[in-house]
């Protein structure tokens, strides 16, 4: 008796609709789905944003510091010139296998970087060798080099005392060598722009 009333006032029990047996929807409306998880797509976006943020920071300065260590490229030619007036007006002046050591150094580094010749890893012969192929200095500077090396080895690589009129000689043939051969190439530059126009 119990049971049948409380069927009779729960009448929702009794609806024919209920009783069908229907399944429960299992989908969700787009502005359902996005109203449930609106707090983690915010989240999301935000967390995304911040990260491209920082990385693009982080790659903009790495690309400054990249920049800031390249130094801008300078003229051989000045270089060489600063170099060998440095040497020059040194004071006290430098010894005498140091002085020659510098001096080499900055003719090697002029003649790498303006003729594209291995200087620096070079010893005087393959120096020389390697100067001999190229049709810059053949039959112009090849003595001129060859007697440069030569004393420079013979002041570096000896146990006798070196004349300061050696060191000074030296230091005149660099210099020479240097003026000259920028004035070759200048006119070579000079006269092919001649013929281009």
């Amino acid at each position: 008796m119990k049971i049948s009333y409380f069927i009779a006032s729960k009448a929702y029990l009794l609806d024919s609709d209920r009783e069908k047996d229907l399944p429960i929807p299992i989908f969700k409306s787009f502005s359902q789905l996005l109203e449930e998880n609106l707090a983690f797509l915010i989240s999301f976006c935000l967390i995304l944003l911040i990260s491209s943020l920082v990385f693009l920071f982080i790659k903009r300065k790495k690309k400054t510091e990249i920049n800031q260590m390249e130094p801008e490229p300078t003229d051989p030619y000045e270089d060489a010139l600063e170099g060998i007036q440095s040497l020059q007006s040194q004071n006290p002046p430098l010894q005498a296998k140091p002085f020659v050591f510098r001096l080499s150094e900055i003719l090697r580094i002029y003649v790498e970087r303006v003729f594209r010749v291995p200087a620096m890893e070079l010893t005087g012969e393959e120096f020389m060798r390697e100067i001999a192929s190229n049709t810059f200095f053949k039959n112009r500077y090849d003595k001129i080099l060859q007697e440069f090396i030569e004393q420079g080895d013979r002041i570096k690589y000896s146990k006798e005392s070196t004349e300061d009129g050696q060191m000074m000689r030296l230091l005149d043939t660099a210099l020479h060598f240097v003026k000259d051969t920028h004035a070759k190439l200048e006119d070579e530059i000079t006269l092919s722009s001649k013929k281009d126009s």
